[in-house]
This record gives structure tokens, sequence and C-alpha cells, in this order.
């Protein structure tokens, strides 16, 4: 009896990963991509923080003071523990938020904020927003 074995490329589970950057000449284990353009981003092979950990994403909100559009992302008090010592661990990392096998996008923390909850879509154009935050719109959250 022959069995094969196929690896290929294996969709990311929703949730919170680490984004990385191998060294040249060293390929990427676990690649997503992006919702925005498409683009493939490398990532941790499991995420810090599953999907139950997301309690919710908000509407599309404006800040005055600093003149731009984003979408609010709240944890569950666990997720936020995991996300605060990550950060403390290491302070410099960028995390990706995937849903349904896409990235829906990349984003960073302050060591010293509240990750609570936290912003995304700070750094893209309105239009790229709606796309996120119409993907968001159809994640069901895991409200506790």
């Amino acid at each position: 009896m022959l069995i094969l074995m196929i690896t290929g490329f294996q969709e990311p589970a929703s949730g919170i990963y680490i984004v990385h950057t191998p060294p040249k000449k060293v390929p990427c284990d676990h690649e997503g991509r992006m919702i925005i353009g498409k683009a493939k981003i490398c990532i941790a092979k499991k995420p810090i923080i599953n999907k139950e950990g997301i309690t919710y994403a908000s509407e599309i909100k404006y800040d005055p003071v600093f003149k731009l559009h984003y979408i609010e992302i709240g944890l569950s008090t666990s997720a936020s523990q995991v996300l605060k010592k990550t950060v403390a661990s290491l302070p410099e990392s960028k995390f990706a938020l995937a849903f349904e096998g896409e990235i829906v996008c990349t984003f960073s923390i302050a060591q010293e904020a509240n990750v609570r909850a936290f912003r995304i879509g700070e750094d893209v154009l309105f239009s790229d927003l709606t796309i996120i935050h119409e993907a968001l719109s159809k994640v069901k959250f895991n409200e506790n």
C-alpha cells in the first residue's frame, strides 16, 4: 500500500498571529494572503489568540484628534493577557488578524497600550477600511 503525503498551502485559522520575516533564502513556513492587495505575508504557524478570544469588531469610527478612521477590536480578558505578555516579550512585534483563511490586516501594539481593545485600519485608505469592515461584519464573535 502506497501512501502519499501532500504538503501544500494551508489557510490560516481565524485569530491573531505574530508576523515574522524569515532570513533571505529561507522559505516562509506559513504564509497568509492579505484581503487588501492580496500580498502574501509570513506568519507563525499557529495563532497566539484564537477567534474565541476576539469579542467584537466595531463599526468604522472616526478619531477627530488624529483625523483618521479606524475599527476597534475587542479581546477577552485571557486574550488581552496573552497579547500584553507577547508585546512585553517581543516589543517590536507586528501582528496579523486573520478570518476565514485571509489576513484582514496587520497591526502593532504599543507596549504601554491598553490591549483589552485595539485599533486597526488607521494606516489604510478609507475604501480599504470599508472592505476590512465588510469582512469583519461576516464574523460571529464570542462576546464574553
